[in-house]
């Protein structure tokens, strides 16, 4: 478990389940500097005190910018959890799914645009995992001004649980 972590208890199915795991209720907004992308890394979107979600990468594609999210959350010999915008769920005994459960908005210029999944991982990490969004669709690009500031708002986060049976 020292060297897997999480991933160590979600896979043994035999001994934990994932029955208590469930939507966070509420919205969480952190504002972006889009003339600034490195200084936005490590900008909180949730702290709870034992899970936390930041900003671990930004980047400008020249056609939207996408916005990758780390999530950290706690395991012990007994139990996991993890916030997320992704719901690691166990099928069976020996099948798993990955599925977002977040959904995103920019607010721009007071202009609201839904944001649309770039992508989700596993529990590629010790201690989580991460997800990413296109921050606007791609025909809103060109009206967009590499100085101003966007602020984004996260629903439907997902707190995974694991526990011994």
């Amino acid at each position: 478990m020292w060297t897997e972590g999480i991933a160590y208890i979600v896979n043994n199915t035999k001994e934990f389940n994932d029955k208590e795991g469930h939507i966070v209720q509420g919205e969480y907004s952190i504002s972006i500097d889009l003339s600034n992308l490195e200084g936005n890394i490590g900008k909180e979107l949730y702290n709870d005190g034992t899970h936390r979600i930041y900003v671990s990468h930004l980047e400008n594609t020249g056609r939207t910018y996408i916005i990758v999210f780390r999530s950290i959350g706690d395991y012990s010999l007994t139990s996991a959890s993890l916030v997320s915008g992704v719901h690691h769920a166990t099928i069976n005994e020996n099948s798993f799914t990955i599925l977002m459960s977040a959904k995103m908005t920019a607010n721009y210029n007071g202009e609201i645009y839904e944001s649309s999944e770039s992508g989700i991982s596993g529990l590629n990490y010790k201690n989580g995992d991460d997800f990413s969004f296109y921050i606007f669709p791609s025909d809103a690009y060109k009206t967009i001004n590499e100085k101003d500031i966007v602020k984004l708002t996260v629903t439907d986060l997902y707190k995974n649980i694991w526990r011994k049976k």
